[in-house]
């Protein structure tokens, strides 16, 4: 069976190894491709690699569009996917509208969806002589650790005012119009150690602390626009020695900020207490990594995302997200953006798989939008 290119695009960038920090192969595969495209283009990779200590900076491409007057939108996808053991092989499943992995790696759709999407959205633009003003694309690094590259980004390279994330889960027509801001702590008890078998009791145990004070506190999904995770716990040398140190690291977000800070007051408040019952130390390192957005439905960047969905007779679904994305940092710069569902499922998993049709039909909203906003009085 014959595919379209955007297909083709999308199983080149998935065999291409891409991990946080490491995203210089895809990037020069992405921009080859870009290139290839033949419409007039600057092309700009900032200095985010020396910030997060990888090798490849935010890549950031102007396409030059022959309406002037119109107002540039912007389209971002990320480059880097989640670490995974091996050469992702994918496999084009005909008869059932998928494309998978061999089930020993992750398929790599998020964020290769995005990626090929943009490529045909621009491809189909010049195929149908369509007019169009600026068109920014911002393609980011690190954004799976926590959004670093676009917490990097070079701003002073966009002007645009509006714009969408390809980068979400579920059907083609979803928009995800609001994200939580997340703030992480960690934190570190201090114990005391001691032979276990000859002295516990000259010991406090930083891992009874941590025990006590994790079981003490609320967690998981706190109320409808709050969750919180403990995630990762470090500690202890041998069994034979009592544990003077542990290091916790979680995590809490919210689109409401009062309740998020308080229920961290209050993750602040029961570890102390728990430490100083146990004659323990505490200790605290907060983070904030993004903020919350929220995006209305009657502005413009969903209006006319709306109006091309309708166009091609796609069913809308405005949705909020739960986990954040480079949206989060756009909206903090001004420019109200949204994600965009690109029709992938399982994300993250070895049971990962992209929709062919739905691949298809994310190129051809690209197209539209495009088309759309350079009718824009």
């Amino acid at each position: 069976m014959t595919y379209p290119e955007i297909v083709k695009d999308f199983l080149d960038m998935v065999t291409v190894p891409s991990h946080s920090r490491n995203e210089r192969a895809l990037a020069d595969l992405f921009m080859s491709k870009m290139k290839d495209l033949d419409l007039p283009m600057e092309i700009h990779e900032d200095q985010a690699a020396s910030s997060i200590g990888g090798d490849t900076g935010n890549i950031i491409i102007r396409l030059i569009g022959s309406k002037k007057e119109v107002e540039p939108i912007m389209f971002s996808a990320h480059l880097d996917r989640v670490s995974n053991p091996g050469t992702i092989k994918p496999t084009i499943l005909e008869n059932e509208d998928r494309i998978v992995s061999d089930g020993s790696t992750i398929l790599g759709a998020d964020d290769a969806t995005g990626l090929a999407s943009i490529l045909d959205g621009l491809r189909r633009i010049k195929a149908q002589g369509q007019p169009y003003g600026d068109i920014e694309l911002v393609i980011t690094v690190a954004e799976e650790v926590g959004l670093l590259g676009s917490k990097f980004l070079d701003f002073s390279k966009v002007t645009s005012k509006i714009g969408y994330v390809l980068d979400s889960g579920g059907p083609v027509g979803t928009i995800v119009n609001r994200a939580p801001t997340q703030k992480t702590v960690e934190i570190t008890i201090h114990g005391r150690s001691s032979h276990a078998g000859m002295a516990p009791e000259e010991g406090i145990n930083a891992i009874m602390v941590a025990a006590k004070a994790i079981a003490a506190m609320p967690e998981g999904r706190l109320s409808p626009i709050t969750t919180s995770n403990f995630g990762i716990i470090h500690g202890g040398k041998a069994t034979n020695i009592v544990c003077d140190l542990v290091k916790i690291k979680a995590e809490a977000r919210s689109h409401d900020l009062g309740e998020l800070e308080a229920y961290l007051a209050k993750v602040e408040e029961t570890f102390k207490k728990v430490a100083a019952e146990a004659g323990a130390k505490v200790s605290f390192s907060w983070t904030h990594e993004y903020t919350a957005f929220y995006t209305k439905e009657s502005d413009e960047v969903i209006s006319l995302a709306s109006q091309a969905f309708e166009k091609l007779g796609i069913t809308q679904n405005i949705q909020t997200g739960g986990g954040g994305m480079d949206a989060n940092r756009f909206n903090e710069k001004g420019i109200k953006s949204v994600g965009l569902s690109t029709g992938y499922k399982n994300v993250h998993t070895e049971t990962e798989e992209q929709s062919i049709s739905q691949l298809i039909l994310l190129g051809q909203v690209v197209s539209e939008i495009i088309k759309t906003a350079a009718k824009r009085p």
